[in-house]
């Protein structure tokens, strides 16, 4: 059980990964974009793809951001998966009454997680494998969760 304060982007970045790397069974996210997550780069992607990739039914990712407009048009692998792993990935845009909140979440299993506790900073505090101090982040995010909001479709519609 450990639990550290993280200052810098470098550290939040090498965070983000260390997370990535604990081969969670359910990822929870919340942010802003995903932009300061970097979740397109290979060894992420591959995170993510082989967390979905096992047909386990308890296997889940469940990503809430504010605007997804970063997500449609800068992260294309992200939809790739959306396209291929679907229900077991869900991307969904919060409700315009959140667009208050500066907070980003990153959850692995209820036991790890990342949260930074404002959106347009570094600083954040990295909780490791203690299930206690991740409780009320996992609350926090099934609030948030329960709003409700429009689910990202992997493919655009139009003529």
């Amino acid at each position: 059980m450990t639990s550290r304060l993280i200052t810098t982007w470098s550290e939040y970045d090498r965070a983000v990964q260390e997370l990535l790397d604990l081969a969670p069974r359910v990822l929870q996210i919340f942010d802003q974009d995903l932009s300061p997550l970097k979740l397109e780069r290979a060894q992420r992607i591959a995170a993510l793809r082989e967390l979905l990739a096992t047909r386990e039914d308890d296997k889940r990712l469940t990503i809430i951001v504010q605007n997804a407009d970063f997500v449609r048009q800068y992260s294309p692998q992200l939809l790739q998966l959306l396209r291929v792993f679907a229900p077991a990935l869900t991307i969904i845009q919060s409700p315009a009454h959140l667009a208050t909140l500066q907070d980003s979440l990153l959850i692995a299993d209820g036991r790890h997680a990342l949260i930074r506790f404002q959106r347009d900073h570094a600083r954040a505090r990295l909780i490791v494998d203690d299930a206690s101090e991740c409780a009320p982040y996992v609350l926090r995010f099934d609030e948030i969760l329960a709003t409700g909001g429009d689910p990202l479709s992997p493919t655009t519609l139009g003529l």
